[in-house]
């Protein structure tokens, strides 16, 4: 049998005499499991300074009509506050919270819940995120469902239930002073979250909160969502790490990305934060941070598949398999000159249907389409879509080799430019 938390918020509290005490204020959960059991009833008494009674579930008789209890009134004690370490409070914590819908992908608010009842037990088997629940909330949901079924009989709003199994919820529990986050689920439920629609709920998220969901993730999870959160956003965030991790974060980002992060803080913190890093990481991103944001330059990552002039294909392939960074596109291969300049191109396909033992310069593709550092980001997506790559190499006036443009941050670029930053496209 259902119910639902706004109809056992209003029933009287009576106890083991029969004697009516008050209504609930509150219930304790401990969390944990697909349905999690009430733990706890809460009474409340006084006005201005309120004091609250905690009454472990095991004290609840039954639920009929009343809550009924195994306890005289007498043996209440009334404290300034009910908070128990490991119990969460449905009413501080859960009820008119933000929480995130870890299978739909989204944040959602919570406006009731739909409660498990099995003999005097109450379990929490879904949140309930619809419209009548809001208005079930208010008082509203019999006038507003009389409205409805006089004037359209069939809509909708007269059956649909938007209920979310509580397995898939992650209630946003922040911990103010230390700006942590209570886990509920398990870190894959989190993990499991595309980087793209994680960033979309981060967004959703007021600061504190974001902060708290950003500091639960495990590493590799938050360095792939702060590669796609907008700017702003992930300097509110590296600014709110100590330092030593925010420069663990940085060195695993992809370099463009950082390279426009570092673009959004001051100089000082700039020079503070590459004195920090790797010699060979500071090295890259300075050479990141000479170029405009809206040229060639400025869009580029530094991480591409380099492969000398005159190895072999199974040479290639090693040195493919060798790679001690994160390649943003593998797919593409670039065959460069002693000087630096480049060579050639080869494709992963072209490499594995080669023989092995035939010089890379059989299979490569010779003077190979490249754009200039200075090049317009527009130009650069018009030659992308004229011979459809996915990826264009970058040189300098010496034709050296100073990175790749992959197809994902031209697209990135057309549509903020269609839609502006990160939009919710309908």
């Amino acid at each position: 049998m259902f119910t639902n938390y706004v109809e056992i918020i209003k029933k009287d509290v009576v106890d083991k005499h029969g004697r009516l005490i008050a209504r609930p204020h509150d219930f304790l959960v401990q969390l944990g499991g697909a349905y999690p059991h009430f733990s706890a009833l809460v009474l409340s008494r006084g006005f201005y300074k309120k004091e609250f009674a905690l009454i472990p579930w095991s004290q609840v008789r039954r639920i009929d009509g009343g809550i009924h209890l195994n306890i005289p009134e007498e043996v209440l004690r009334f404290e300034p506050n009910y908070s128990v370490e490991n119990y969460t409070s449905i009413r501080k914590s859960i009820l008119d919270k933000q929480v995130v819908d870890t299978f739909n992908r989204k944040v959602i608010r919570v406006n009731d819940l739909h409660l498990l009842k099995v003999d005097k037990d109450l379990r929490l088997a879904h949140v309930d995120v619809g419209l009548r629940s809001l208005l079930r909330r208010l008082g509203w949901e019999r006038w507003v469902d009389s409205l409805v079924r006089t004037f359209f009989p069939r809509a909708r709003y007269l059956s649909r239930e938007q209920f979310i199994a509580w397995k898939f919820v992650q209630p946003l529990e922040v911990e103010k002073r230390g700006g942590t986050l209570q886990l509920n689920v398990s870190h894959e439920d989190l993990a499991s979250i595309p980087p793209g629609d994680f960033s979309e709920i981060m967004d959703e998220l007021d600061p504190p909160e974001r902060i708290a969901l950003f500091r639960s993730l495990d590493f590799e999870t938050q360095v792939d969502v702060l590669n796609e959160l907008e700017v702003d956003m992930q300097r509110d965030l590296i600014e709110e790490l100590d330092r030593a991790n925010a420069i663990r974060l940085m060195e695993k980002m992809e370099p463009d990305e950082v390279a426009d992060l570092l673009g959004a803080l001051s100089k000082q913190e700039v020079r503070r934060i590459l004195s920090m890093m790797s010699p060979v990481q500071a090295r890259k991103l300075r050479s990141l941070l000479k170029y405009e944001s809206d040229s060639a330059g400025g869009l580029m990552t530094t991480d591409f598949i380099a492969l000398k002039s005159g190895m072999t294909v199974q040479d290639a392939i090693d040195t493919i398999r060798k790679c001690e960074f994160d390649i943003e596109m593998i797919y593409y291969a670039y065959v460069i000159r002693e000087d630096g300049s480049l060579h050639g191109m080869v494709t992963l396909k072209q490499l594995l249907e080669a023989d092995p033992s035939d010089r890379i310069e059989v299979v490569m593709e010779d003077r190979p389409i490249s754009v200039s550092v200075d090049e317009s980001i527009k130009e650069v997506a018009f030659l992308m879509d004229k011979y459809d790559f996915l990826a264009i190499p970058v040189v300098d006036d010496e034709n050296v080799a100073r990175g790749m443009i992959s197809i994902d941050d031209i697209l990135a670029f057309a549509v903020d430019e269609a839609w502006g930053e990160k939009p919710g496209l309908l």
